[in-house]
């Protein structure tokens, strides 16, 4: 069976996805996992970092997959000031509080753009190509 992601990679340039999560351990298997599919990645350890990547970045970012709890700057702070940089691109929370608690601070939403840790590889490369995808029908 393909890999979902197969059908994004097929006469297009590879999407680039920033990675903010502090945990060291889920962000280098996040990045691993992501980079064997042929995504481009960027990583970051917070929301402050993130944002210096985002600035200094001059190619296309497709996708945020962000840790909503973090320190110093938080996921829901980042995607904020991100959007307004790169008013497209698309935004994948993922937290190990539960969604009701998050929902206070990254606002109205759709399950869409929420995933609840811990999860499987499969699970996140689904909601990321959900995702990318939602981008080409709009």
């Amino acid at each position: 069976m393909a890999n979902p992601i197969d059908r994004n990679l097929v006469n297009r340039r590879p999407p680039t996805v920033l990675l903010v999560e502090d945990d060291a351990r889920v962000r280098k298997w996040i990045h691993e996992e992501l980079e064997k599919l042929g995504y481009n990645l960027l990583e970051a350890g917070d929301g402050a970092d993130a944002l210096v990547i985002a600035e200094l970045h001059r190619g296309p970012i497709d996708i945020v997959v962000t840790d909503v709890v973090m320190p110093r700057v938080d996921g829901p702070e980042l995607v904020k000031a991100l959007v307004a940089l790169r008013p497209d691109v698309k935004v994948l929370y993922i937290s190990g509080y539960p969604e009701a608690l998050l929902r206070k601070s990254t606002g109205p939403s759709t399950d869409d753009n929420y995933l609840q840790k811990p999860f499987d590889m499969n699970t996140l490369i689904a909601r990321i190509t959900e995702l990318l995808d939602s981008e080409d029908s709009e």
